[in-house]
């Protein structure tokens, strides 16, 4: 979503630094922000209108390693009653499947991006 960070980490060679700054930026992000939606008829003759990235509007979880294993933990909001929280997980297990299926859904130009290889995502 900010194209200006994309730019940023591109220019990066170091895997190591280009990783940290990925993380940094990415830590505080809790929320896959939504594309825009198209208005219709109101600009309809914009030069070239904005990529989206196609994001999907959930929120985020927090994954944390224990051991080998992977852990999901979604916050959750304040303002939320109690009979909404006992239908979400604390936390829950990130199978290597999952993690699989997630890394394939992303392109390799993004995985080169946060310092993953294609060849083993």
């Amino acid at each position: 979503s900010d194209l200006n960070f994309a730019d940023k980490i591109r220019h990066v060679r170091d895997p190591k630094k280009r990783m940290a700054i990925v993380w940094a930026h990415c830590k505080t992000k809790m929320v896959c922000e939504a594309d825009e939606p198209k208005e219709e008829g109101a600009e309809a003759d914009v030069d070239e209108p904005k990529k989206g990235h196609g994001g999907c509007g959930h929120i985020q979880p927090l994954i944390r390693k224990e051991g080998l294993k992977l852990f999901v933990q979604y916050k959750r909001p304040k303002d939320e009653d109690e009979d909404v929280k006992s239908l979400q997980p604390d936390k829950r297990l990130f199978t290597p499947s999952e993690v699989y299926t997630t890394f394939k859904k992303m392109s390799d130009s993004d995985l080169h991006l946060i310092v993953l290889s294609d060849e083993y995502a």
